[in-house]
């Protein structure tokens, strides 16, 4: 974890490999077969975003860690984003329905969730874990052959919260699109990187510009779907 946590300090994102995640114990191989299908099941009963277009279903939640280390989970304070990183929807409270207890109990989710936590404790430029909003976003991309899915922002941006963990969970082989940018400006893209397995991961803080290709459908008459989850910390105003 430390070289990760290094690589974000001094260059503002860092790449976690599938293989990171599959050693911790709730989500090795041994037992994350049920549970993983059960998290990938849930992606068909998200909603789709009425606040953006870009063929986005999705759902959310924020988290709360207490003292003996429970993770608890619920709408704490609204969700909204300003409109100087988000000028599509920036400044709306946006409500989405609470994502249910099948995900949230998922080993696999708290597994995520609790190593997120220890690397932003680790990382320790962004203030205690008490005092930051802790939000979970299902992102479920949905493309056809003439209709891509696509972020909002669309484009090279950076986020309200100060630090996002862009988890895969799937992806079809039928995917077009669906890369990751990395950039020091608007118009000047450091990186290009894909998310092709389960829990491969990119985590991005303010130092950068980030954003995610549009994603299309190779087949005509098929649908293609890209499946994530981001974990957002981001400091509680005053």
């Amino acid at each position: 974890m430390n070289n990760y946590i290094k690589h974000l300090s001094s260059e503002g994102y860092s790449y976690i490999p599938s293989e990171y995640y599959k050693s911790l114990e709730g989500i090795s191989e041994s037992v994350q077969n049920d549970y993983l299908q059960n998290l990938k099941n849930g992606y068909s009963h998200l909603t789709l975003d009425p606040y953006s277009p870009g063929n986005r279903w999705r759902g959310y939640i924020q988290c709360k860690r207490l003292e003996d280390g429970t993770l608890i989970f619920d709408h704490f304070i609204p969700y909204k984003q300003t409109k100087k990183y988000n000028p599509d929807t920036g400044d709306i409270v946006r409500n989405y329905p609470i994502l249910p207890k099948s995900i949230t109990e998922n080993i696999i989710l708290k597994s995520l969730l609790k190593d997120d936590i220890r690397f932003i404790e680790k990382y320790e430029k962004i203030g205690h874990i008490d005092d930051l909003t802790i939000g979970i976003h299902l992102f479920r991309y949905q493309a056809k052959f003439d209709s891509p899915a696509y972020s909002s922002p669309l484009w090279l941006h950076k986020d309200d919260e100060d630090v996002v963990f862009i988890h895969l969970i799937s992806s079809s082989s039928n995917m077009l699109g669906g890369d990751n940018l990395i950039a020091s400006t608007p118009k000047t893209i450091e990186r290009v990187l894909r998310l092709q397995n389960s829990f491969d991961t990119i985590v991005v803080n303010h130092d950068k510009y980030h954003a995610v290709t549009p994603v299309g459908c190779s087949i005509n008459g098929e649908i293609a779907t890209r499946d994530i989850i981001l974990v957002t910390f981001q400091k509680i105003s005053g």
